[in-house]
């Protein structure tokens, strides 16, 4: 027999089982872009990235420009996300972003802040059918509206973290609702919003007990009478942002300076 023929045949990469070891313990160190690279190179480059796509629980596309080519993949193949971030991804579409979240319904958490070519409609497929959905932050979503933020009251049960900074379209009364409906809110942000008042912490104070981080940065409407109400009431609250609150003043926040984390420091006496 031929030596040369009885020696071994060098493992190659792809002699590997795909799934047990390539998908789970080596893709999973690489960059997108990275991933992305290793799928242009072979027929089962490709293979490979699509069945590690496929397994995705997790999509963090921050900041990071992408072709609809691009963004078509991740919907072709990713099923069973729980966490979506797409925060200033400022070139995305509802034509791109609708199919991806018809596609994942088991989503927990969601992060559209930002994405400024959006616009309400493709809040939908989130609306009608993310019925685990814990986290939502649209911070400086200028689309988001009174009637998108009616309909997630009317469908969502299970939020806790929500982020409306910065929403200028949105009323106060409708965040009335959304608060009535979501009493196991535990961090809200509602920085930026000037349309915010006192009768908004007022609702907190009585239908919020588990509320925890409260973000008031810039609603300058928002007085002493109102953190009273929330201090009173809010027994969980560990902590308060209130700076650009004129008439917030020390008043009603020095008997908060013992349990709460507070964004402003206490006036240094005099002696």
């Amino acid at each position: 027999m031929n030596l040369q023929s009885t020696r071994k045949r060098n493992t190659q990469l792809f002699d590997l089982y795909w799934e047990d070891i390539i998908v789970s313990n080596v893709l999973p160190y690489l960059s997108l872009n990275d991933c992305f690279n290793f799928r242009c190179a072979s027929k089962t480059c490709l293979q490979i990235i699509n069945i590690y796509f496929a397994g995705l629980k997790s999509l963090k596309l921050m900041n990071k420009g992408f072709s609809p080519h691009t963004f078509k993949v991740f919907t072709s193949t990713c099923t069973k996300l729980t966490v979506l971030n797409l925060s200033r991804c400022m070139t995305i579409t509802d034509f791109e972003l609708i199919p991806l979240l018809l596609q994942n319904r088991g989503l927990v958490s969601l992060n559209l802040s930002q994405c400024c070519n959006l616009s309400a409609k493709c809040l939908q497929p989130v609306i009608l059918y993310c019925n685990n959905l814990q986290a939502l932050k649209l911070s400086r979503c200028a689309w988001l509206t009174t009637g998108a933020m009616e309909a997630l009251a009317l469908h969502q049960h299970s939020l806790e973290d929500v982020d409306l900074s910065h929403c200028p379209l949105i009323s106060e009364s409708c965040i009335l609702i959304f608060i009535k409906k979501f009493r196991n809110l535990k961090t809200f942000n509602l920085e930026g919003n000037r349309q915010v008042s006192d009768k908004l912490l007022f609702t907190l104070g009585k239908f919020s007990k588990e509320l925890k981080l409260l973000n008031l940065v810039g609603c300058c409407d928002i007085t002493d009478k109102g953190i009273k109400a929330l201090g009173q009431h809010c027994k969980s609250l560990e902590g308060l942002l209130v700076r650009g609150c004129p008439s917030v003043t020390e008043g009603s926040l020095r008997p908060l300076r013992r349990t709460l984390h507070l964004d402003r420091r206490a006036p240094e006496i005099i002696p």
